[in-house]
């Protein structure tokens, strides 16, 4: 098994095609095939599945994945660190980001880090929290951002700011609701909210539970893009972060009701390893995400409300 053969089967993987995956990597299909077959050979277990569709791996290909990503992001780690020792930051860093997150925060993330970092490459995963977490603490994430601190245990996660929730409503809505609106209010609306399993969810629904209130999920739906397009359609409304809805509102489209009695919030983290080795490329990458989180704080990015 060689590091040639492990990138190949994972750009197969990731392209779900052999000739896709041969022209990103500048070589001869049938030479990516026989090197894919040299590794089969050598497991003795077939790893990937031809159809119409394209190709997918099989069960064993599926654990192999696994592994030669972790395996590929060792070494890459490695020769990050000898190059690292001078020299300004650089190599690539993965970095997990919740949905809220990748529309808060990554364009400008992405920004910064090209114009102060530019030897550093970013790849940005979005995910759930938990997942994310998991990811990180397998070595597949350098960061994540995260919501749940205590999903995996032996990371480290630093708290960056506490984002205040809000009933997000059409922004033609003809309901008379209250501005702010207190949480008993939700109980009166059909509600488009995450699966249970997502923390969001479990935090709305505990609040429920202590008011005794039962809540009308018409819909659940794990992506912030199709809920908010759902409830800018009139079909229901849903609980989110001011930062997911923040330029919906400001064009109109999209209504933000803070929510009180209780008020509703969550703390967000950046979590990483301790037990992974740190590279300056990464202890940069966080530098940049603590100084606009509090610059996006400062300008009422994270709010339940817009400045002022």
């Amino acid at each position: 098994m060689t590091i040639r053969q492990l990138t190949y089967f994972l750009r197969i993987v990731d392209l779900k095609s052999f000739s896709k995956a041969a022209a990103y990597l500048h070589v001869a299909q049938p030479a990516l095939g026989l090197q894919i077959r040299k590794l089969e050979d050598e497991l003795g277990v077939k790893l990937l599945d031809r159809h119409s569709r394209g190709v997918t791996p099989t069960e064993a290909g599926l654990v192999l994945r696994e592994h030669a990503a972790i395996i590929l992001r060792q070494i890459e780690r490695a020769k990050g660190q000898l190059i690292d020792i001078t020299g300004p930051p650089r190599g690539k860093i993965a970095l997990g980001v919740t949905p809220t997150v990748n529309l808060v925060l990554a364009a400008a993330l992405v920004r910064k880090c090209r114009a102060e970092l530019p030897e550093v490459s970013l790849s940005i995963v979005e995910g759930m929290s938990e997942t994310l977490m998991e990811w990180v603490e397998s070595d597949r994430l350098d960061l994540a951002f995260s919501y749940n601190p205590t999903a995996v245990r032996g990371l480290v996660c630093e708290p960056l700011v506490t984002e205040d929730l809000c009933l997000v409503a059409p922004g033609d809505d003809d309901r008379d609701l209250a501005d702010p609106a207190p949480f008993s209010e939700l109980a009166k609306l059909p509600l488009i909210l995450p699966s249970m399993a997502h923390g969001l969810r479990i935090l709305i629904d505990e609040t429920a539970n202590k008011q005794n209130r039962e809540l009308d999920v018409i819909l659940e739906i794990d992506s912030v893009p199709a809920t908010k397009e759902l409830v800018e359609q009139a079909v229901g409304y849903t609980v989110l972060a001011f930062g997911a809805v923040r330029r919906e509102v400001g064009e109109g489209r999209l209504r933000a009701h803070p929510i009180t009695r209780p008020c509703l919030s969550r703390d967000l983290y950046l979590a990483y390893s301790a037990n992974h080795p740190t590279s300056r490329a990464s202890v940069a990458v966080a530098q940049i995400i603590r100084s606009l989180v509090k610059e996006g704080e400062m300008r009422g990015a994270w709010s339940s409300r817009p400045p002022g």
